[in-house]
C-alpha cells in the first residue's frame, strides 16, 4: 500500500524560497544581508521538511498502533488454535474454557476501531489516513439495471447534517463511468463513496461510525420506474461481511470445534496478510522521511508535481479518478487563489 505523499505547507514564504530578503539592505553590509537571507532560507526549508516529517511520523505511529493490535489478535488466535486442537483429542470438550477464550477474542475484535484509531476496517484492510470504511450494498441499486431501461431521476436522502436531497439521473443507456461519477458527486457531501467492485457490482462505503445512523435514515424517491414516486422510501443496507466472525465459532461438540479450528486457521492467515501490508506501508513512510531529509522544499514540490502528473495520466480507469475526486471536491479556482493569497 503506497503511503500518501506529504502535503505542501503554506507557511514557507515565497520570498525565502527565492533567497530574497524582505528588509531594506544597505550597501555598507551586503555580505551580512546575504548571509542572513541564506540562514532564513535554510531555516524555512528545515521547517518545511520538519512539518512533512511530522505528518509522516504520525502515519508511522498509526501503523505501529495497528501492528500492535494485529499482533494481539494473532496471539490470542494462536492460543485458541492450540486449545481447539487439544480438545479434539479429548473424549469430552471443555465447552466453558473454549467459550471463554472465544469471548475474549470477540471482545478484542469488537474494539478494533478504538484500538487502532480507525486504521483497520472490518475486512482487515489497513488505512494510513485512519479512515476505516464500512462497505455495503443497497438492494435495488445494480449497475446493469441503473444503466439500461427508461431514464429516471433518483433522489437520495441521507439524513447527514448539513446535506439535502441528492439526485442521480439513471437509465437511457448511461455508461457505468458516468453513473459512478454522478453517484460520487451527489453522495460525497454525506461522506459516501461509490465504486464498482471486481465483479462490476455497485458498492458503497462510509466511515464505520456513520453506518448505524445511515442505516436508519437512508431513503430514496424515484420516478415510478425503478423506485416509487411521491414519498421517499427507506432503503435497506446490506453490509459486506467482515473478515472474522467469532460469533460463528461453535464449541459445543467435536464437530463444531473442528469447524471452528478451520476458521481460526483462516483468520490467522488473513491477519498475516494484514501485518505484511502494514509493515510495507510503514516502510514506505520511513523511506519518504529519509528522502525529505536530503531535499529542500522546492525539490520536493517539483518531485510531487511530477509524480502526481505521472499517476494522473497513467490510466483511463474511472476507479483511479474516483480515488482523486473526493480530495478535489469543492476545490474551485477561487478557493485556490484565496489560499495562495495567504502566502
Amino acid at each position: 500500500m503506497a503511503a500518501p505523499l506529504p502535503r505542501l505547507d503554506s507557511s514557507h514564504k515565497l520570498g525565502s524560497s527565492l533567497g530574497i530578503n524582505s528588509r531594506p539592505v544597505t550597501a555598507a553590509a551586503p555580505a551580512a544581508s546575504g548571509e542572513l537571507a541564506a540562514v532564513r532560507e535554510q531555516k524555512g526549508e528545515r521547517l518545511g521538511v520538519w512539518r512533512y516529517s511530522t505528518q509522516l511520523n504520525e502515519q508511522l505511529t498509526a501503523g505501529q498502533r495497528a501492528l500492535d493490535y494485529v499482533d494481539q489478535l494473532s496471539g490470542q488466535l494462536i492460543d485458541l488454535k492450540l486449545k481447539l486442537s487439544q480438545e479434539l483429542g479429548q473424549r469430552r470438550v471443555d465447552r466453558d474454557d473454549l467459550s471463554a477464550k472465544v469471548a475474549d477474542f470477540s471482545a478484542l475484535w469488537t474494539a478494533r476501531s478504538q484500538r487502532t484509531g480507525g486504521s483497520v476496517d472490518g475486512r482487515l484492510k489497513f488505512h494510513l489516513s485512519q479512515d476505516a470504511k464500512e462497505v455495503f450494498r443497497i438492494r435495488g441499486l445494480e449497475l446493469e439495471s441503473l444503466s439500461s431501461g427508461q431514464a429516471e431521476t433518483l433522489t437520495f436522502y441521507t439524513g447527514a447534517r448539513g446535506t439535502g436531497p441528492a439526485s442521480v439521473a439513471v437509465g437511457g443507456g448511461i455508461s457505468s463511468e458516468n453513473l459512478l461519477r454522478q453517484f460520487n458527486r451527489a453522495l460525497a457531501p454525506s461522506g459516501i463513496r461509490t465504486e464498482a467492485d471486481q465483479g462490476g457490482a455497485l458498492t458503497f462505503s462510509v466511515a464505520e461510525e456513520a453506518l448505524v445512523s445511515l442505516q436508519s435514515k437512508l431513503a430514496i424517491r424515484g420516478g415510478g420506474i425503478r423506485f416509487p414516486a411521491g414519498q421517499a422510501n427507506r432503503l435497506k443496507i446490506e453490509s459486506e461481511a467482515v473478515a472474522i466472525s467469532p460469533a460463528s465459532w461453535g464449541v459445543d461438540d467435536h464437530a463444531s470445534v473442528r469447524q471452528s479450528l478451520q476458521k481460526v486457521v483462516m483468520a490467522l492467515e488473513q491477519l498475516e496478510q494484514t501485518r505484511a501490508a502494514i509493515s510495507s506501508a510503514m516502510g514506505e513512510a520511513k523511506l519518504a522521511i529519509e528522502q525529505l531529509s536530503t531535499m529542500d522544499e522546492s525539490q520536493w514540490a517539483q518531485s510531487f508535481v511530477g509524480d502526481f502528473n505521472g499517476r494522473f495520466n497513467q490510466s483511463s480507469d474511472y476507479r483511479f479518478f474516483s480515488d482523486i475526486a473526493p480530495a478535489l471536491m469543492g476545490m474551485t479556482r477561487y478557493r485556490v487563489l484565496s489560499l495562495l493569497a495567504l502566502r
